[in-house]
Order: C-alpha cells, then structure tokens, then sequence
C-alpha cells in the first residue's frame, strides 16, 4: 500500500477551532502535497457545519465522507467526550476514492443500499476494493447490506453513526454537506491488501431461546412470550425506562456463527437499540427472522480488554506472514465497550491493542452504534464488538 496517510485530532470545545487544530496537524504531516480524500469523525457536540468549515478552511474543498459517533479511537486516545473531532487526509497515486450519500436510509435501506451498490457497479478502475459505511443508527442494516450486494460483491467496513448514548439523533458527512437519516460510503479501490479481525468478549447467559413472532428487525415475541419479558428475566431485573441506558449497554442478543480465523467468538451479537414499552417487543439493528434461535449474551468489565488485547495479537500474527508492512488500522468499537462499561480504563483498552503493534502506524476509528466487518468472507453487522482493519 503506497499512500501517506495524515492523522490529526482535537479536543477544542469550539467546532471550528477545533477542526482547523486537527485539520492543521493532517497537513503538516502529508508533506506539502494535497489530500485525495479526507475522512472526518465528531462528536455530538459541536455545530457540525462549524466543523466542516474549519476542515475545508484548511484542507480545501476536497473529498469528504464521515459521520458523528460517540466517540473517538486514535494513536494514544480513546476519545468520548461531547467534543472530538479526528481528521484523516490520505494522498496516494496508486488508490481512488469515490465517495456516495443514500438519503432516507431510515424508510428504506434497501433503497438506500441499491443506491450505493449500481453506483459502485459503475466504477471500472482496477485493484482491490473496500467499501467504508457510516449508516444512521436507526436503519436496518441488514437491507442496506443486501441492496448493495445485488449489485457489488466486496468487503465492507466501517462503523453506525450516533451519539452521545443518548440513540435521538446523528448525522452524515459528504463533500461538506450534513445529512441526517442517510448513509455515507467511500470505496476505496487500488494497490492494498486487508485484514480484518472482531472480538466482543460477550458470554452467554441463560439458556438458548427462540424468537417466535418477530417483523424485520423488531423482536416481538421470544419462546411465545413477550420479548421484554424475556429480556428482563435475562437481566436479572426488571427492564424500565430508568434502567434502560445500563440494559442496551451490558447486554444484547447472539446469533450462533459458523467458526471462522478472523473472530474469536462463535456468536454474532445484536444490540437492543429500541424498547417498546407498550408492546413489550423490542428492536435491533438487523432483521431476526421467526424460528431464530438466539442466546442471551452479557459483557463484564474484564471480558472486553482482554478479548479486544487477544484480537490485535491474533490479527499481528497474521500479519508476520505478509511481507509488505502494515499502514493504517482501522478501529471501530462499540460505544457500549467504552467508558459507560469499562470507566478510566478505557484508554488503557486502547493502548493494550496499539502496543501490540511495535511500529506507531496510524490508527483511525470510533466508537460507534454498531461495527461492520467481514467475517469468513462474509460481510456482517455486530455490536458490542472490537473491530479491526489493517490495511497493508
């Protein structure tokens, strides 16, 4: 992978100023030369045109995609304040970028990744493929997975825009623009080879269930009683609207996974993203066919460093065999495996995988509301997970 690949963040309680410190810090390490695309991440703080023109004030108006999430994931900083904002100018001859925005991602995912999936269908330049993803939080992610797989068959990675835990709004960025309910994507296609590895350090709980009575993605009825009830039951107390922060947070739902080398679990994990209190069913980000069996899966405090330290060194291993050196990792973790779960450690979670690698490569990332990595070759949604890509 030829590229220089130029990493500023900011902290700075202003969006402009903000962005033009992280911004600034991105330029001077590309070495006089202009950026070919620019990713930007924020938190939910700030005025998010602000961010944007300080970017652009120093960056110019270059090509852009990202999202706000609820946090931030660099080299020495794991980021969740309402103030953040990391900036990644990449410049390189041997890679193209071509970034797309599906709008209503919300009302139609599979609209919106058909959209996506025949514009990348357009796209001839030759090399390998990855497709970045920042949907909205609240779309179903399995269908937008689908509408870009009838018409593109690639590897996808990225991370669910958010914010604050809070699960009331997000937003999008393309070219300088801000989008809510929609989804950016970049493809990224050249000379470059990828690893993926993911780690949840979830354990089950309970015993195994059936969901039998579900619509898309809203779990209604789980072994012919109401899904809350279930739920509460798995939790050890009752599930109400004080509680429910701490609920999405320590546990979700698995789906039993084939075993594959590039996840250390044989569970894919679904968080609950919504609660009706009315109905008594709940919603997750992906759909969850009738007659799926499923399994209770809760997080602890210790399960999430060290499965997330065992990932890097898994995925480092692998990479001893390839003989061109690592250039950029890709983080994107749950924002539930961040400090509202691990407290002042979280930035020791962080270190614990980047000190894995000897060499200080850049490292971007987030924590999102839901990661998006492949596992086995196959493209899947999770939550509560630790991803990582390295692109060599």
């Amino acid at each position: 992978m030829d590229a220089i690949i130029a990493i500023g963040s900011s902290n700075e309680t202003d969006g402009y100023e903000a962005a033009v410190a992280a911004a600034t810090a991105a330029r001077d390490e590309l070495d006089q030369q202009e950026a070919d695309f620019i990713f930007v991440f924020s938190t939910i703080g700030y005025e998010q045109e602000d961010v944007l023109e300080g970017v652009r004030e120093i960056l110019g108006d270059r090509p852009m995609s990202g999202a706000t999430f609820e946090g931030i994931i660099g080299r020495n900083i794991a980021d969740e304040s309402m103030y953040a904002v990391q900036v990644i100018a990449i410049q390189s001859e041997t890679i193209k970028f071509y970034e797309y925005c599906a709008e209503d991602i919300v009302g139609d995912a599979l609209g919106a990744g058909t959209t996506i999936g025949q514009a990348i269908d357009l796209v001839n330049e030759p090399g390998n493929r990855v497709l970045f993803l920042f949907p909205d939080f609240r779309s179903n992610i399995s269908q937008l997975f689908e509408g870009i797989e009838r018409h593109a068959k690639l590897p996808f990675v990225g991370g669910v825009s958010g914010d604050n835990l809070k699960f009331q709004q997000c937003h999008q960025f393309h070219n300088g623009s801000i989008k809510e309910g929609a989804c950016s994507a970049v493809l990224m296609v050249g000379d470059f080879e990828l690893k993926t590895i993911v780690t949840h350090g979830s354990e089950p709980v309970g015993h195994k269930r059936i969901v039998t009575r579900s619509q898309d993605n809203i779990i209604i009825e789980i072994d012919d009683r109401p899904a809350l009830e279930i739920a509460s039951e798995e939790m050890g107390a009752p599930i109400v609207a004080d509680n429910l922060a701490t609920a999405i947070t320590l546990m979700g739902i698995g789906l039993k996974a084939d075993e594959a080398t590039d996840a250390l679990s044989p569970y894919v994990l679904r968080a609950i993203h919504g609660i009706d209190f009315e109905t008594k069913s709940f919603t997750v980000p992906a759909d969850v066919p009738q007659g799926t069996e499923i399994q209770f899966m809760r997080r602890d405090h210790n399960g999430v460093l060290m499965s997330a330290t065992l990932a890097a060194k898994r995925l480092k291993s692998s990479l001893d065999e390839v003989p061109a050196d690592a250039k950029l990792v890709c983080q994107f973790d749950c924002a539930g495996r961040g400090k509202f779960m691990i407290g002042d450690d979280v930035l020791k979670g962080a270190m614990m995988v980047q000190e894995i690698f000897s060499e200080p490569l850049p490292w971007m990332g987030t924590f999102s509301f839901g990661e998006i990595s492949p596992v086995d070759g196959k493209n899947v949604f999770h939550n509560f997970t630790a991803t990582l890509a390295v692109f060599h």
